[in-house]
Order: structure tokens, then sequence, then C-alpha cells
């Protein structure tokens, strides 16, 4: 009982989580209606328009000045035309072509002003890619290329990206905040423990397995992940979702903000998303190598 007084936001927390993972279980379970599809591709799109709203705020404490209705509007097509791309392979170079326009109108948006044009165009480019790509990718796990996953059905792998790597966050949280000693990253992340991070590991491992036997006996063959598959996939992701977290901790720390944004329980859509930001392309990645 005494232990748990080390976890005073564990309230906020939870009714948080429960509520977003309510939604997210709802609209996953049911993507494939027509009409849940677009509201689920808007969804992710205003999501991507937010994330980056946020990534300006933390570089305008740098006395940046990225161009953000540039940012938001190339993050919001980047999405919708992924999706697009995803459904009709003659457009698959369009997303490429889509950052190629952002970047060419980044450079002309500050043709009007030089001072820290190297910088900003840097920062624009980045923060594209770094919010909106991640969110293209969840996309592309939930509605994959049939040609590249046949019989595979999206729902079971976006569920599987979005369970590991978030069972590793809360097994960090709660083993780091009830035993945890020994600092993982005293600079970005005071609070963070090696102990946490050994937790968080095995539990993205012991809940890839978990996954594994309940899409090889519910599934009915639309969940084709292998056992040794499992493995390594979980502890990729187990390593690459703490990685994220504290990817995002260093960009809130160098702004000096403890959380990019003041939605209740959750702090923000980076804050949200920090460490499947990293892990929706792994899961990406080995869904297109697959043949």
């Amino acid at each position: 009982m005494i232990k748990f007084k080390r976890l005073p936001d564990l309230n906020k927390r939870l009714v948080a989580s429960l509520s977003i993972a309510a939604i997210f279980a709802f609209l996953i379970a049911f993507s494939w209606h027509p009409w849940v599809g677009m509201l689920m591709v808007l969804g992710a799109a205003l999501l991507a328009v937010v994330g980056i709203w946020e990534y300006v705020q933390l570089a305008r404490t740098k006395d940046l000045k990225p161009a953000t209705k540039l940012m938001m509007g190339i993050a919001f097509c980047e999405v919708i035309i992924f999706v697009l791309s995803q459904k009709n392979p003659s457009l698959a170079l369009l997303p490429l072509a889509i950052l190629l326009i952002g970047l060419v109108g980044f450079f002309i948006f500050h043709f009007r002003e030089s001072s820290d044009a190297l910088l900003n165009v840097a920062v624009e480019f980045f923060g594209v890619c770094y919010v909106a790509f991640p969110i293209c990718f969840m996309l592309g796990v939930l509605y994959p290329e049939t040609h590249h996953t046949v019989g595979q059905d999206g729902r079971w792998w976006l569920g599987y990206l979005i369970a590991v790597t978030k069972m590793t966050d809360m097994g960090g949280y709660f083993v780091g905040k009830l035993w945890g000693k020994h600092k993982l990253a005293p600079i970005l992340s005071p609070k963070k423990t090696i102990e946490g991070a050994i937790a968080g590991f095995f539990c993205a491992v012991g809940t890839s397995m978990l996954i594994y036997l309940l899409g090889k006996h519910f599934s009915q063959g639309m969940f084709d992940l292998a056992f040794a598959d499992s493995i390594w996939l979980g502890m990729l992701i187990g390593v690459m979702g703490q990685v994220g977290d504290l990817a995002e901790s260093l960009l809130k720390r160098d702004a000096v903000v403890k959380d990019s944004n003041a939605l209740p329980g959750i702090g923000g859509v980076l804050d949200l998303l920090d460490s499947l930001l990293l892990t929706a392309p792994i899961v990406y990645l080995f869904l297109r190598m697959r043949t």
C-alpha cells in the first residue's frame, strides 16, 4: 500500500488511458466499415496536425519561426495521400511527391527572410517526418497493401503494435515507480530507471508472445506471426519504444517543458504517441518485407 503512494497521478492516468483505449478499440474493431474507415483516416490526419502544432510550440521556445500552417497542411495531406497510395499501387510515389512539395514550400516560405533559414527549414522538414510518417505507418499497418499481406487482418496487426508498445510503457512506469533505484537517463527523464527499462523490455516480449498465442487460436489465420518472430519483434519494439519515449523527452527537455500540451491525463498528442513514433515504422516494414 505504501508503495502505491509513489503513484500520485495513477488515477488520472488510468481514467485517461482506459478512455482512449476504449475509443481506439472500438474504432479499430469496426475500421473495415467504410464510414468508420473514413473517420479513422480523417482522425489520424487531424492527429498529425495537432502533433505538428505541439512540435512547433517546442521549436518556438528556441526562437525559431517554422512555417506552422504549411507544416500542418503537408502533414494532413501526407496522411490522406498515403492511405490512397496503399489502396492504389499506381499512386505509390505520391507520398514522396507530397514530401518534396513540402520541402520546396519550406524553402520558398523563407525567401523573404533568410535569418535562421537553415535551422527553420531543417526543423520543418524533420517535424513532418517525425510526426506525420509514423501516423501514416500506423494506418499502413491497419490497411495494408494486399499484395504484401495476403489474407492478413490489419486490425490484429495494429492491435499488436499498440498493445506491445504500450505494455512496454506500462511495465517501465509501474516497476520504475515502485522499485526503480538506478536512473536510466537522469538528464532527459529523471524518473525513468534501469529497472523500469528492463521490466518494459520483458513486458514487450511477453505481450508479443501472448498475442502470438491468441492469434494462433482466434485469428483464423488472419494474423500470421511466427513464434520466433514474436520474440525478436517484441524485443525490437521493447527497445525502440523506450528510445522513442526518450527521444520526445529530449525535445521537451531542450524546450524546457514538461508536456507537449495540456490535455488532462495524457499531456499532449506527442506524449501519447511518443513510443509509437519509432515502433510503428518497425511493424510496417516487417509487414512490407513479407512475401
